[in-house]
């Protein structure tokens, strides 16, 4: 079922699938709604708890393309190539790079 193989075109594609759906649950499900009112604060697994079961299988794709860009970043960091890890903001979190601007990474 999983792919070990990185794919970066993957991932960009559920970052931002993942970034907006979140957004809408968020402005739009009153269970999450009503957490927020009551001053309650949320968990990403109640979050991706509310979605669809189609789109609970695709989160567990894009966590595992996560964890492989996060260990690709990690080894690339410990060689010395790759895009250097800057304090506080990550290995990709830099504007502007990799065309992030149009569409940045969380």
């Amino acid at each position: 079922m999983e792919n070990t193989a990185w794919n970066a075109e993957r991932y960009r594609e559920l970052n931002g699938y993942f970034k907006e759906k979140i957004r809408q649950r968020l402005s739009s499900d009153p269970n999450l709604l009503q957490q927020v009112a009551e001053g309650k604060s949320l968990e990403l697994q109640d979050i991706v708890a509310s979605l669809s079961m189609e789109d609970q299988a695709l989160w567990k794709e894009f966590l595992h393309l996560d964890q492989l860009k996060m260990h690709q970043d990690l080894q690339n960091h410990l060689e010395g190539k790759g895009t250097p890890l800057h304090d506080g903001s990550g290995f990709y979190r830099q504007p502007n790079t990799e065309n992030e601007h149009d569409n940045p990474l969380w």
